[in-house]
C-alpha cells in the first residue's frame, strides 16, 4: 500500500482531496449559502399537483406522470451500470493506457498507479450516481402506490385528503432530490476527465463545473420559471 501511494504524485493526491471536499460539500454549501435550489422550489408544484389530484375521479393522469419521472430515472440507472462496467475494464488496461499518455505531450508523469487512483476516482461517483437512482426508483414507486392510496374524490376536503396529498409531494420531491444527486455524480465525473491530462486542469474543470451547476440550480431560467404562485 506504501509503495502505491508512494508512486503517485503529491499534486495528484490533492486534486483527489479536493475532488472529495468538493463533491461532499457542494450540496450543503450551496444550500446553506444560497438556499433552496430548482428541486426543492417544484415541492410546492408538487403539491398543487396532489391537491388537484384529489379533484379527479380517475387518477389515470397521475399514475402516468410517476411513471413518467420512473422510466427517467430508470434510464439513467441502466446507463450508469455500463459505464460501471466500462470502467471497471479500464482498470484492468491501466497499464497500457499509461504507455499511451506517456507517449503524448502532457505536463504530468504518468504511472500506473496514478491511472488507478484516477478510474476509481470515476468509479466512485459512478456507483454512487448508480446508488442515487435506484433510491430514487424506490420513492417514486413508494409515491405510486401513495396515489393508490389517495381516498375519492368525495373525500378531497378531508383531512385524510390533505395528509396523503402533503405526504405525497415530500415523497416525489425527495425522489427528485436524489435523482438530482445522481446527475449531480455525473457532473463530478466529467470535471474529472481533464486531470487524466494533467492534475492542474482538475482545477479550473471543477470550478467551471461548479459555475455551470449553480447557475442551473439557482440563477436560471428555469429556476424562475418555478417561482410558485403567490
Amino acid at each position: 500500500m506504501n509503495s502505491f501511494i508512494t508512486e503517485i504524485d503529491w499534486l495528484d493526491r490533492f486534486a483527489l482531496a479536493t475532488l472529495i471536499v468538493t463533491f461532499a460539500l457542494y450540496s450543503p454549501l450551496s444550500a446553506r449559502v444560497l438556499g433552496g435550489n430548482i428541486s426543492s422550489r417544484m415541492l410546492e408544484w408538487r403539491k398543487s399537483w396532489t391537491r388537484q389530484m384529489m379533484w379527479r375521479e380517475e387518477r389515470i393522469t397521475d399514475v402516468s406522470i410517476v411513471r413518467g419521472l420512473i422510466g427517467n430515472v430508470s434510464f439513467f440507472a441502466t446507463t450508469t451500470v455500463f459505464v460501471i462496467s466500462g470502467l471497471i475494464a479500464l482498470i484492468g488496461s491501466s497499464g497500457l493506457i499509461a504507455t499511451k499518455l506517456r507517449a503524448l505531450p502532457h505536463f504530468d508523469t504518468v504511472t500506473e498507479e496514478t491511472i488507478i487512483m484516477k478510474l476509481c476516482a470515476l468509479l466512485t461517483m459512478a456507483v454512487v450516481a448508480f446508488f442515487k437512482f435506484g433510491w430514487a426508483m424506490r420513492l417514486h414507486a413508494n409515491a405510486l402506490l401513495m396515489v393508490g392510496a389517495a381516498p375519492e374524490r368525495t373525500q378531497r376536503n378531508s383531512a385524510l385528503a390533505e395528509y396523503v396529498g402533503s405526504r405525497l409531494a415530500e415523497m416525489s420531491a425527495l425522489a427528485s432530490s436524489h435523482f438530482q444527486g445522481g446527475v449531480r455524480a455525473y457532473y463530478f465525473g466529467f470535471a474529472t476527465l481533464p486531470w487524466f491530462i494533467s492534475a492542474w486542469l482538475l482545477f479550473p474543470s471543477l470550478t467551471l463545473m461548479i459555475g455551470v451547476a449553480i447557475r442551473r440550480e439557482f440563477f436560471s431560467n428555469a429556476f424562475r420559471a418555478t417561482m410558485p404562485p403567490n
